[in-house]
């Protein structure tokens, strides 16, 4: 008898089209491409915006997110999951972790095990006459049933990006010893996150795991013909208003930039600084220099834009970073970057790179000024960012290797 090789992909949001839906979507169909059978659950609040098309041997499972209060209960009384949630415990506090954070990890314990106990998760991992391996899209979510996972599983990958991998920005995150042990394989989305594992967790022997699995932005779509320059320069940004992303710097930076040509800054994103940024905005008056805060703004008309425009320069001045998608996206059409370095942004921009300018993470106005005057004068040649996606940032070659590395190949 043929055993089936399955795979259960535990998600935040896909296929939700929303959230991770566009990573994870760059994914399945390679994914689907190396197992017989994919099941997918994600865990997340709400109802969704719409539900992608999946491949033909890819089915929904469910949202894991809500369980019953009984459905805890009952997990929470499962002496099989009771056992290992002491060794869980026992590994925290031998590392040390545990210290301060005690309500914490039983929180998120009570949320694992709950998770791992779901009836249509279990019926999904043991499956008669199949080989079930099971992929991690995050390290939290979902991501927190996987130290509970039964041993029967073929092998474990887990993907860690930002926000499930910095603890000095989140703040204390539950259980990564054991979610690491469990792990046969961790995906890093850069260098700098596979640095910070193994110098943060040293004990617990994860170089042999690790692999720089990077994510990467769509092939972009060719201008149909000469870009529209408009009446000067455009640079342009895009972000979440929030106070992390530093945005209002940019627009401190643009009232003393050198101008020998009209320039207009166009930013794409809202949230709960847009208020204040327009006002801040509308109190500066100086000739040649226009400012459009366009707020939250659909992607596809974000990307139409770029590939419609003639745009100087993309500028991302956050204070934290894993390795920004927004960046990937302005490569991809050739747009050279000023950017901090933060996170993995320096493997993504740099004059070295030939993609734009790498400024301090504690940069002044002077040094974003500069390095926007340089970047917005140079030559048409003087940078080549799309080389630098094509090699690095296709979402479809990355997907290819992500599988791979999942697959066990």
């Amino acid at each position: 008898m043929t055993t089936l090789r399955r795979l259960v992909l535990l998600t935040n949001q896909y296929p939700y089209m929303q959230g991770d839906h566009v990573f994870v979507g760059s994914e399945i169909a390679a994914l689907a491409a190396r197992f017989d059978e994919i099941e997918v659950f994600n865990y997340t609040p709400g109802a969704p915006a719409g539900v992608a098309e999946l491949p033909p041997n890819v089915v929904y499972g469910g949202n894991l997110y809500g369980s019953a209060r009984s459905a805890k209960i009952k997990a929470c009384g499962s002496p099989s999951l009771l056992a290992r949630s002491i060794g869980i415990a026992a590994r925290e506090f031998r590392s040390g972790r545990l210290a301060g954070h005690v309500g914490r990890f039983l929180s998120a314990a009570a949320v694992g095990m709950t998770l791992a106990n779901d009836p249509r998760l279990r019926h999904s991992l043991s499956k008669p006459n199949a080989e079930t391996s099971v992929y991690s899209f995050w390290g939290m979510g979902a991501g927190l049933l996987v130290p509970w996972l039964p041993r029967g599983i073929k092998s474990v990958s887990l993907r860690l990006h930002r926000y499930d991998l910095y603890e000095e920005e989140s703040g204390y995150l539950p259980f990564r010893p054991s979610l690491f042990a469990r792990a046969n394989r961790i995906l890093a989305i850069s260098e700098s996150a596979r640095s910070y594992l193994l110098e943060k967790y040293q004990g617990e022997r994860l170089g042999g795991k690790i692999v720089v699995s990077r994510l990467g932005t769509a092939k972009p779509l060719e201008a149909d013909g000469s870009l529209s320059e408009g009446p000067g320069r455009t640079i342009v940004s895009c972000s979440n208003l929030i106070a992390v992303k530093r945005v209002e710097r940019i627009l401190e930076s643009l009232e003393e930039l050198p101008l020998d040509s009209d320039l207009t800054w166009i930013h794409f994103g809202g949230g709960v600084l847009e208020d204040d940024l327009r006002q801040r905005a509308a109190r500066i008056d100086r000739p040649g220099l226009s400012i459009e805060i366009r707020g939250a703004t659909p992607h596809p008309q974000i990307m139409e834009f770029y590939r419609t425009h003639q745009i100087s320069a993309f500028v991302n001045v956050s204070a934290s970073e894993g390795l920004p998608v927004s960046i990937m996206e302005a490569i991809s059409y050739g747009i050279p970057v000023v950017a901090t370095n933060v996170g993995g942004t320096a493997e993504i921009v740099g004059s070295d790179l030939s993609t734009g300018e790498l400024i301090p993470a504690g940069f002044t106005a002077e040094e974003l000024t500069d390095a926007l005057a340089k970047v917005i004068a140079a030559a048409p040649q003087s940078y080549d960012p799309r080389a630098t996606w094509a090699r690095d940032y296709d979402a479809a070659v990355n997907a290819e290797f992500a599988a791979s590395v999942v697959a066990g190949h």
